[in-house]
């Protein structure tokens, strides 16, 4: 059986962290990026409205994105950015509003979730850190999460507590990514590799 074959029942896949900050870089990001490689028509969504970094991982300009989209002032088409050939679209997040609302966790954001399924073949998620209710929402909306532990970082709970706790929350957990180890970026690609060939198992990396 080929990649395509195995993979064609996870659609769509939320990258989540353990921790409130990031390093600049985005799993998610790496993640689209190479299944664009396997000839795969993607979305990536920067969700995490806190903090974006999408646009800076690109180089693109973040002035319109999600926030637009789920206030109904602009179609999703309208304010991606098209890269690979048309094979990878970034969705940035948008400025977002001083007045808080919760665009993650609205009908909008359910309606356009459908309308990605139907017109791209993978839909990979930056979302917010785990503990915000955006990534729950998010994570009742996907086919799988992706959770990045930082077993350095996180050290008032271990990392089986904190898969636990997310699990709790009904989210389906595909793939587990310790950051800060020393081979991690030999096990990121060796990660990645292995959610290309998903066969309905999680995969926890050392």
């Amino acid at each position: 059986m080929d990649i395509n074959q195995k993979t064609k029942s996870i659609q769509s896949i939320l990258v989540t962290n353990t921790r409130s900050f990031t390093d600049g870089s985005s799993i998610a990001a790496d993640l689209a990026s190479l299944i664009v490689q396997n000839g795969k028509r993607v979305v990536l969504i920067d969700a995490d409205l806190r903090r974006p970094i999408i646009h800076n991982q690109f180089n693109i300009p973040n002035r319109v994105g999600l926030v637009d989209i789920l206030e109904g002032s602009r179609p999703p088409l309208s304010v991606m950015h098209a890269l690979n050939d048309n094979h990878l679209y970034i969705l940035t997040s948008g400025k977002l509003p001083k007045e808080s609302k919760d665009y993650i966790g609205s009908s909008k954001m359910t309606e356009l979730m459908q309308y990605l399924k139907d017109h791209f073949d993978k839909i990979i998620v930056h979302g917010p850190p785990f503990f915000y209710t955006e990534a729950t929402s998010l994570a009742a909306q996907v086919d799988g999460v992706v959770l990045l532990i930082h077993p350095g970082y996180n050290k008032n709970e271990t990392s089986r507590a904190i898969i636990e706790k997310f699990q709790k929350t009904g989210a389906t957990i595909i793939g587990i990514v310790m950051r800060n180890q020393p081979k991690n970026q030999l096990n990121q690609k060796v990660f990645i590799d292995r959610l290309l060939s998903y066969d309905k198992r999680a995969h926890l990396l050392p």
